[in-house]
């Protein structure tokens, strides 16, 4: 009966030291993943302000520090300099979203799957739009909060800052150097 105690003991440390290691790879890999982009080189830099009232800072940020029209790596950092709710960020990106012309229906698609990924920012908050190969996502700080399926929805949120017909004509001239 020891042997077998001793057995189950040896077994249950092994299968404990095994989920640990498990769970450390993973929280390693998505950290990392989450931050690739940091190292990448600065293209630009903007603030946006609205009368007295500064609403956030922005840069553009490449693995070059380089940007053309049809760059598959980059990643848009928006860091808050004031409180604004989740409710406040969807109908901003939708005024933008009609002022580029994108119709309704999607406008209305897009809205609803960003309402589940955004959070209230609070004043110093990071929202990260990361692009790559493998697609899209937004970050809050390093937290992932969610994956943009859709290319079209991407380039469009993109567009609110990088298009030619941006509504910040300006901010855009900064961001892309």
């Amino acid at each position: 009966m020891t042997i077998y105690l001793r057995m189950a003991q040896c077994l249950a440390r092994t299968w404990l030291a095994a989920t640990v290691s498990m769970i450390l790879l993973f929280v390693g890999f998505s950290a990392s993943a989450s931050s690739y982009w940091q190292s990448w080189q600065t293209v630009g830099r903007a603030e946006l302000s609205w009368g007295f009232w500064e609403i956030y800072d922005s840069e553009l940020r490449t693995p070059d520090g380089t940007y053309s029209f049809d760059q598959q790596e980059l990643a848009l950092v928006i860091r808050y300099r004031r409180d604004i709710d989740e409710e406040d960020l969807l109908e901003a990106t939708d005024k933008q979203w009609i002022h580029l012309g994108i119709p309704q229906s999607m406008r209305k698609q897009w809205l609803r799957e960003l309402s589940i990924i955004w959070p209230d920012v609070k004043k110093g908050d990071r929202l990260i739009f990361v692009l790559n190969a493998q697609g899209a996502a937004f970050y809050q700080g390093n937290r992932l909060l969610g994956k943009v399926e859709s290319e079209e929805m991407a380039k469009a949120f993109l567009g609110i800052w990088l298009s030619p017909q941006t509504a910040y004509p300006e901010m855009r001239r900064r961001l892309i150097g």
